[in-house]
């Protein structure tokens, strides 16, 4: 009876142990889950805020943010009217020709001290240097087609190995610029460009291959990116910036001083309606939204008084059924254009903090130039297979049937200046001042092409 008491103690007091244990396992293996479950709750969270915080980062850089906070909408506000700080160069005149031109770009974009903001414009000789001596670097073929602009040795008109230049052949003259990773045996009519003994130019930008010569329109932008934080710097993004901006309103005043005619075109930009005697002017009313990336339908037109002369001069697919309509500047793809036509070339060159954007408008160009072109492999949809003349539009036979082509040139560099004025807070600087960059930082212009500048001449 005593054993069989000490027996049953003994398995109530194991019993007891076990199930101690047991609850014991028990709580060990189910208070975790609720710790685990915390923790991955809390880490998504964490991921999710992080990931909200950088959207609205770069949708405030944009300038699309929506926030709810009245401050930061007023902060941004402020941010968006307050306008860049941009210095303006006038290039006319200066006697640079098209490869310093190139060279004086880059290097502004690249080594300027003062990190500036650039809008620059001119004409230029696309051989006649003043500052550079690249004989040594054209072919034979180049030197004696290029022979009466003087340009390969940096002669002046009133050096006795350029006395007996002929004038009137330096506007038959051009220069074929390619982007910087351009092909010639793709892009060129090599066999002509030899023959013709066309000097050829890498940029050191980005883009296509245009023809440049004395009537070419240059227009550069040099952004830095503190300056311009709502425009990201993307060849796209920069080319949809350009067109909204700047060049929308430029082409809008191109139409003003075509209607207006025989107004004083000084203050053509500056009033609507106005009489001058007894010639009394309706006003034109424009669209005024921006230019974006364009369809091929319903582009709007303005009215304008064009002479019939003019005409004729305008592609036939650029011609509508009324002669006093001229289509409206667009942005189409990679191109601007009015309605169907490209009216010049632009390229990109992209930098740790800043970019540049230039272009080459087409005031005129000899017709025969344009067959050093190839059709390009790679081309805009808009474009078909449509050839040089029937694709591009010159801007003298657009705008300039009122005005001569001195003052035509003149009136659209006004208008890019006027148009920049209302984008920008505009400083002017003078062409002595933009040389010290490259005279004082990179040794001169010959030191500078010489050396690491980009823009080079190839042998074709």
């Amino acid at each position: 009876m005593i054993s069989f008491l000490r027996h049953q103690q003994r398995f109530s007091r194991s019993s007891s142990k076990s199930c101690f244990v047991t609850a014991k396992m028990f709580q060990t293996i189910t208070q975790p889950f609720p710790t685990t479950i915390t923790t991955k709750t809390t880490t998504t969270t964490t991921t999710t805020t992080t990931t909200a915080t950088r959207a609205k980062e770069q949708q405030t850089r944009r300038g699309i943010t929506n926030s709810s906070n009245d401050n930061e909408d007023n902060n941004i506000n402020n941010q968006k009217v307050k306008k860049p700080k941009v210095h303006w160069l006038d290039l006319n005149g200066s006697g640079l020709s098209a490869i310093e031109r190139l060279c004086l770009e880059e290097a502004l974009l690249r080594h300027d001290p003062l990190n500036r903001s650039w809008a620059i414009v001119g004409s230029h000789d696309p051989l006649y240097s003043t500052r550079l001596r690249y004989r040594k670097m054209m072919n034979s073929k180049s030197m004696g087609h290029n022979r009466t602009s003087a340009s390969a040795d940096n002669e002046s008109s009133s050096d006795s190995d350029s006395g007996n230049i002929n004038r009137s052949k330096l506007y038959q003259h051009c220069i074929i610029i390619m982007g910087i990773g351009g092909k010639p045996e793709r892009l060129l009519n090599v066999d002509k460009v030899r023959d013709d003994g066309v000097l050829v130019v890498k940029r050191f930008s980005g883009g296509g291959t245009v023809v440049v010569d004395h009537s070419s329109l240059w227009t550069t932008f040099i952004g830095r990116t503190d300056h311009f934080p709502h425009v990201p710097p993307y060849p796209k993004d920069i080319m949809r910036w350009s067109a909204d901006d700047v060049f929308s309103s430029v082409f809008e005043r191109m139409g003003k001083s075509l209607l207006l005619g025989d107004v004083d075109r000084d203050h053509s930009h500056l009033v609507q309606g106005q009489t001058s005697g007894n010639n009394k002017r309706k006003t034109l009313v424009m669209d005024t939204k921006s230019c974006g990336l364009a369809s091929g339908s319903g582009q709007k037109t303005i009215s304008t008084t064009r002479s019939p002369e003019s005409h004729h001069r305008l592609p036939s697919s650029l011609l509508s059924s009324s002669s006093t309509e001229i289509p409206k500047f667009v942005l189409r793809e990679n191109d601007y254009v009015l309605g169907e036509h490209k009216m010049g070339g632009n390229a990109q060159s992209i930098t740790s903090g800043a970019w540049l954007h230039h272009t080459s408008f087409l005031w005129d160009y000899i017709n025969d130039h344009m067959e050093y072109l190839t059709l390009p492999d790679k081309r805009p949809t808009y474009r078909g297979d449509r050839h040089h003349d029937d694709f591009l539009v010159k801007l003298k036979n657009v705008y300039g049937s009122n005005m001569s082509d001195v003052e035509g040139k003149k009136i659209f560099f006004e208008h890019v200046k006027g148009a920049s004025a209302d984008a920008f807070e505009l400083e002017e600087v003078k062409f002595s001042q933009a040389l010290q960059v490259v005279d004082d930082k990179l040794g001169g212009f010959q030191s500078w092409f010489e050396g690491k500048c980009r823009t080079r001449i190839i042998q074709t």
